[in-house]
């Protein structure tokens, strides 16, 4: 296939549990599977995905595997490789772990058949395996986001720049790309992505969104998706902390407001965690010093209609009150348990009041009335015989 229609381009690492459904779900694309090229890119992953992805090659011609020879430890590198080995029309990227619906490559070429934009974006939904629970991520929920944008640029519709950070929801012309040479930062492990995001809309002379899901992720805590405290926080957060600041340099005011929102997302998520208590009082302290740069000059207004609560702990930190911010921010942490905890109360007891509510309840009311009673019976006559 010398012009494959789409490249979707996957770093991939120790994915061996999870890489085959999401090959299948890009096999069985309504758009054809002939019509796309998957590119490969794996970084020395050491369980059996190599064996899969080779499998899958030696399957189909239009599935490619590069092994690396050296673990980049970040998905910069293999997504860049992918970016200049890509022979399609059209880029997008996808995670192993994750998969996409049937029909989500059709949909987003549709709307760039019809549109010519410099790239479409749909939306994802979350979803947990060992749960079953899924949940849409709270920027696709705001009412800005339930409607079609056709051919809109930042200036008109700035707002974007606030939205979840996720290149595998942007199908995106190629010749675009390598125009503008948009890449990834390598060796960032993450913050790397709103880097790329951001070089998308602002070199975008147009763009369309769709409001539907075109991508279904993955959320799993093993050894690859490991908590905050397993994780060096600081170097995470660094991460964070140099992107926005690389991104600001090519915003106006306007639109690095927006973007605030986006990068104190990622802050606040970190930062307003339980396990962030667990780190050193002084560590805390330089971390919230390091993120001073990212804070300053927010939008108070805008900040507001996103972060009501965690406001007055940007406004701490902004003004370089750090002891203040460390206890409104154990506050907030707190009010986040006893929240979390009075919706698992609620849901126990409203399963407890369908339970005594419901048809075999009262049907077996007698029963357990005798056993009660049989019970308090033994009870007495046990008594009676100890005295």
């Amino acid at each position: 296939m010398d012009y494959p229609l789409i490249s979707v381009v996957l770093p991939v690492y120790n994915v061996e549990a999870y890489v085959e459904e999401c090959l299948e779900s890009i096999i069985n694309q309504t758009l054809g599977f002939e019509k796309i090229e998957v590119i490969l890119v794996n970084d020395c992953s050491t369980d059996g995905t190599a064996a899969i992805l080779d499998k899958y090659a030696e399957r189909f011609k239009n599935i490619r595997v590069i092994h690396l020879n050296e673990n980049c430890g970040a998905p910069g590198k293999p997504r860049n490789i992918g970016i200049n080995e890509a022979k399609g029309e059209y880029i997008i990227f996808l995670d192993p772990d994750d998969y996409i619906p049937a029909d989500a490559y059709e949909k987003l070429y549709k709307v760039m058949e019809k549109n010519n934009s410099d790239f479409v974006m749909g939306k994802m939904l979350s979803f947990n395996d060992e749960n079953g629970k899924t949940h849409e991520h709270i920027t696709f929920k705001n009412y800005f986001m339930h409607k079609h944008y056709n051919d809109v640029n930042i200036e008109t519709v700035p707002f974007f720049l606030q939205v979840k950070t996720a290149v595998y929801l942007k199908l995106v012309k190629t010749s675009f790309l390598r125009e503008h040479n948009i890449l990834f930062p390598e060796g960032m492990r993450n913050g790397e992505d709103k880097i790329y995001d951001m070089a998308l809309f602002t070199k975008a002379k147009k763009f369309s969104y769709i409001p539907e899901y075109i991508y279904y992720y993955r959320t799993r805590n093993d050894a690859n998706n490991l908590s905050l405290t397993q994780q060096n926080i600081k170097k995470t957060l660094q991460n964070d902390v140099t992107a926005a600041l690389k991104i600001k340099k090519f915003l106006n005011e306007k639109e690095y407001s927006y973007f605030q929102i986006n990068a104190f997302r990622s802050l606040l998520w970190k930062i307003c965690d339980p396990e962030f208590n667990k780190v050193p009082v002084a560590e805390r302290l330089e971390i919230l010093e390091m993120i001073r740069p990212v804070v300053q000059g927010f939008n108070p207004d805008i900040t507001e209609k996103y972060f009501s609560i965690e406001k007055p702990l940007l406004s701490l930190i902004e003004k370089n009150l750090l002891l203040e911010a460390l206890e409104y921010n154990s506050m907030i942490v707190s009010r986040r348990w006893w929240y979390s905890t009075g919706i698992e109360l609620q849901k126990m007891f409203k399963r407890q009041q369908a339970i005594k509510n419901s048809l075999s309840w009262r049907i077996t009311k007698i029963f357990r009335s005798k056993i009660k009673t049989n019970k308090l019976k033994y009870k007495i006559k046990e008594k009676l015989v100890s005295d």
